[in-house]
């Protein structure tokens, strides 16, 4: 069977192809799947005439030819009047690839048929339980914690050297002012003393005016 494939390039340089009859004979879904090592996955490829010679086929990234996927024990396929079925139970990192239905295809069109058919790729990715994703997210809290702190002392630490050199400053201003007042006032302070003794009379009953 002969299909066509067309390569159109955009002004931007990005090729674009266009797939001819082979891809309009099949419907894939999903036609990308990122699972979790262990997951459950499945595949459909709905078909719009007869399925008898229709086949799923996985071109993996270490080879070179698509592989016929046929049912296994870690791999089950299905087949009824409408639709072709892949079913992973339990998937693994060896699944991941590219996976289309097409007719039988020859090794020396197992490129073109991969080229021009409509495609489903499935990433394996790694296994993550809860505890190691809450994990990772104590100690993102726990370096932005740290982060937080260092940069507080960054800015309070120079600040806080800032203003005791400015009241350091300050008083030692204030101390040469008072130094002067007293060498300045000496007659005033010598006085006090004749203040008080008339103000302990007049507090005692007497005015002071009254001798």
């Amino acid at each position: 069977m002969a299909s066509s494939c067309t390569g159109l390039w955009t002004p931007l340089g990005i090729l674009i192809l266009v797939a001819g009859p082979s891809c309009s004979r099949f419907r894939q879904n999903p036609r990308f799947v990122a699972a979790k090592r262990g997951t459950e996955v499945h595949f459909i490829c709905q078909t719009f005439s007869s399925n008898d010679d229709v086949h799923w086929y996985k071109q993996a990234d270490h080879k070179r030819h698509p592989q016929l996927v046929e049912t296994s024990s870690s791999v089950g396929v299905t087949k009824n009047s409408s639709a072709i079925m892949i079913h992973i139970p339990k998937v693994q990192y060896t699944d991941s690839g590219i996976y289309f239905c097409q007719r039988n295809i020859s090794t020396g069109d197992s490129g073109h048929a991969l080229g021009c058919s409509c495609k489903s790729e499935l990433k394996v990715i790694g296994f993550s339980t809860i505890k190691h994703v809450q994990s990772r997210n104590t100690l993102k809290d726990a370096i932005i914690m740290v982060q937080s702190v260092l940069l507080a002392l960054f800015v309070s630490v120079p600040l806080l050297l800032f203003m005791g050199k400015g009241e350091s400053k300050q008083n030692v201003g204030e101390d040469h002012t008072y130094e002067g007042l007293a060498i300045e006032q000496t007659d005033t302070y010598e006085d006090i003393g004749i203040y008080q003794s008339e103000g302990v009379k007049w507090i005692a009953g007497e005015h002071p005016g009254q001798e």
